[in-house]
């Protein structure tokens, strides 16, 4: 039995009606155009200001059709979003393989019944949980949980950002120590809001192999403040207007020179912030000084290394020096001492006690 494909106007219509709008088979640019409609969960970080890699001054941007187009970029988030897609059944199965939870796709786009800017897609959502394993979570959670509750399935390169698992051997990927990146937890968070669930789990598979997840209990005090934030960014950005830039995100300078390319030939007198010109240049004055320090240290060891391969420090840490040959491309073929901070090997700590006990055989 086949279901009618909802045109945007339809699909609008019944988001707002009902709060929920069937996603399977949807077109993409009907799915875009809703997203359109409110700031969705994995935007709410950055709508609140607490994502380092977006702002919200960059989310009213989208939302208002503002963002230059920039091909590069978007060539890079559908390859992600892509591969995404590939992984998340494989994330999916080895969480509910391990856990013995009910994980199913769950096709809609939510709004918040109360709240219809907050926005959130569930990967996926776990149902028939089963006596024993709301036990199982209760000790996860440290409270009762009831109802069914989210998954959120990620695919990362590396584990930086994310804590360790508690024991691979006695519990697999689990990991209660509740370090997940900060996105991501507000990710989860909005979903929760949105959903009305008490719980969820974000589960990420790791360079490709390594699956762990992770317990997440509903907050509603953080719940409270996004519904504050996201609600004033909206207000914004449905009056047509645009954020002020938080100067001090990490964006902020990328951000300013995307929107200020060029020079209209102007002088602009800037006596107000002549503070602010102090403060860098006392800054960098400050950095020059360090380096400065950090390479006269540098050259102090160097020195008394002389041709030696191996520094050895008693807080078994060590420096150690070799020989880089390069390959010649355009340039002359070199070759250069590269010499790093490192931990002594075992076989390095040997030789060094071996060449201490025949100097005072020696002695």
């Amino acid at each position: 039995m086949s279901t009618a494909v909802l045109t945007y106007e339809e699909a609008r219509q019944q988001l707002a009606e009902t709060h929920r709008v069937p996603t399977l088979g949807m077109p993409e640019d009907v799915w875009l155009q809703l997203r359109g409609l409110g700031i969705g969960a994995s935007e709410a970080a950055a709508a609140v200001g607490a994502s380092e890699y977006r702002t919200p001054f960059e989310i009213a941007e989208r939302k208002l059709g503002l963002a230059a187009d920039d091909a590069d970029a978007n060539y890079r988030r559908k390859m992600k979003m892509a591969m995404g897609h590939v992984m998340e059944p494989v994330t999916a199965s080895r969480f509910a393989d391990y856990t013995g939870l009910n994980v199913q796709n769950f096709n809609y786009m939510l709004a918040h019944p109360q709240h219809p800017f907050m926005m959130a897609n569930l990967d996926r959502r776990i149902v028939g949980v089963s006596e024993a394993q709301y036990a199982w979570m209760e000790m996860l959670f440290g409270k009762t949980v009831k109802g069914p509750g989210a998954a959120e399935l990620k695919n990362v390169e590396f584990s930086q950002g994310w804590g360790k698992p508690d024991n691979v051997h006695s519990t697999g990927g689990l990991c209660t120590s509740g370090e997940v990146p900060e996105d991501y937890f507000i990710q989860v968070q909005q979903q929760l809001a949105v959903s009305g669930y008490e719980w969820g789990f974000l589960v990420v598979t790791i360079a490709g192999w390594e699956t762990r997840w992770y317990p997440i209990l509903r907050d509603d005090e953080l719940i409270d403040d996004l519904i504050a934030l996201e609600g004033d960014l909206w207000d914004t950005i449905c009056r047509g207007e645009m954020p002020a830039i938080d100067v001090e995100h990490p964006k902020a300078i990328d951000l300013l020179k995307r929107l200020y390319p060029g020079t209209d030939g102007s002088v602009v007198e800037m006596a107000q912030l002549e503070h602010w010109k102090k403060v860098e240049e006392d800054a960098k004055a400050e950095i020059k000084a360090l380096e400065t320090t950090a390479k006269t240290a540098r050259a102090h060891i160097l020195k008394a290394m002389g041709s030696a391969a191996v520094a050895a420090f008693p807080d078994g840490s060590c420096y150690r020096r070799k020989v880089v040959k390069r390959a010649g491309y355009e340039v002359a073929p070199t070759s250069y001492i590269d010499c790093r901070v490192a931990k002594i090997s075992k076989a390095e700590k040997e030789q060094l006690e071996a060449e201490s006990d025949e100097q005072g055989a020696a002695a």
